[in-house]
């Protein structure tokens, strides 16, 4: 099942005005405010299309992160990679997991959408005999969940 990062654009339009703004009126006079206004432009039109993607099939993970089409990162994991599934709570009703590896940087899937993909995960986990942990606080929202 594939999955995609929900991502905030309002601090990318935020960001976008507040440049716009700064060019207009510095009017060119500061190169230091040019640049930070340029710099504020470019980082929110590449937030715009830049998307991270998680595919969990059978027997492997797909997370791959994307900029205008241009891959900037791609992992693909089978279960022996993975040395435990950390699930944990982030903020108040935030599902979400680390995938600890045996080698390369730690994965975090929090906020992506459809939002059954912890329950993909944990099921993935559980039929390649990855290790699992639960902290509190997430099985006190899985149990949130049930009523």
């Amino acid at each position: 099942m594939k999955y995609r990062l929900v991502t905030a654009k309002s601090p990318l339009v935020l960001g976008i005005l507040v440049g716009i703004v700064f060019l207009f009126i510095n009017n060119g006079e500061s190169g230091v405010t040019v640049f930070f206004s340029f710099l504020l432009l470019i980082f929110g039109v590449i937030g715009f299309k830049a998307w991270t993607e998680f595919v969990i099939s059978q027997d492997e993970l797909n997370y791959t992160f994307t900029i205008f089409g241009f891959i900037l990162f791609h992992k693909k994991l089978s279960s022996s990679d993975i040395n435990q599934i950390s699930f944990k709570r982030f903020g108040w009703f935030t599902k979400g997991a680390i995938l600890k590896l045996h080698k390369g940087i730690n994965l975090r899937i929090v906020q992506f959408i459809p939002k059954d993909v912890m329950f993909q995960l944990e099921n993935f986990a559980i039929k390649n005999n990855v290790s699992i942990i639960k902290s509190a606080d997430y099985l006190l929202l899985e149990r949130r969940e049930k009523y």
